[in-house]
């Protein structure tokens, strides 16, 4: 009986040891503290530029970072936890991010031969005819209101202009 209470009175001070040692330092751990750069930042609901914004935190707020998934940072910031683009927090704009990949979102897989097709020819009237007869199912509203969108000559100059855009 006396083996037995030494046992349980080694492996009950061995737990506590452990407790001791092991909790306090993951609990002591902080989380990276950042500091917004830029202005007119939105915390978001999910990471996701188009999700729910939760409100705004101001340039040189600090924030506590608890998660990194890909360009987006789960934040907590005065007790609300979301999501900010890491451009939030750049600080040398020699940062460089994809710009294909923000241009023209993720890779073409492949295309299907009539599309290169179409693409090779142009888009003439004949062509659309031709696709819309293929797949009628299809809602060409968005596309119709575009191609009657005008832009007086004098407006598109302006636009060049002020964007340092040379013709």
């Amino acid at each position: 009986m006396n083996y037995y209470l030494f046992f349980r009175n080694h492996l009950i001070t061995v737990m506590i040891i452990s407790l001791v040692v092991c909790v306090p330092a993951g609990s002591m751990t902080q989380a990276k503290s950042l500091e917004v750069t830029q202005t007119n930042q939105q915390l978001y609901k999910k990471p996701d530029f188009a999700s729910t914004s939760l409100g705004s935190v101001p340039k040189g707020e600090a924030v506590r970072l608890l998660k990194e998934e890909g360009d987006w940072y789960r934040i907590d910031y005065n007790g609300k936890t979301g999501w900010m683009h890491q451009k939030a927090f750049v600080k040398d704009w020699s940062f460089k991010p994809d710009l294909k990949k923000v241009l023209f979102g993720p890779e073409v897989k492949q295309s299907q031969s009539d599309e290169a097709a179409l693409a090779g020819k142009g888009f003439t009237p004949e062509v659309e005819k031709g696709f819309r007869r293929k797949n009628p199912g299809l809602s060409y509203a968005q596309v119709d209101r575009i191609e009657s969108f005008a832009v007086d000559k004098k407006s598109l100059e302006a636009f060049a202009k002020e964007g340092g855009l040379k013709p």
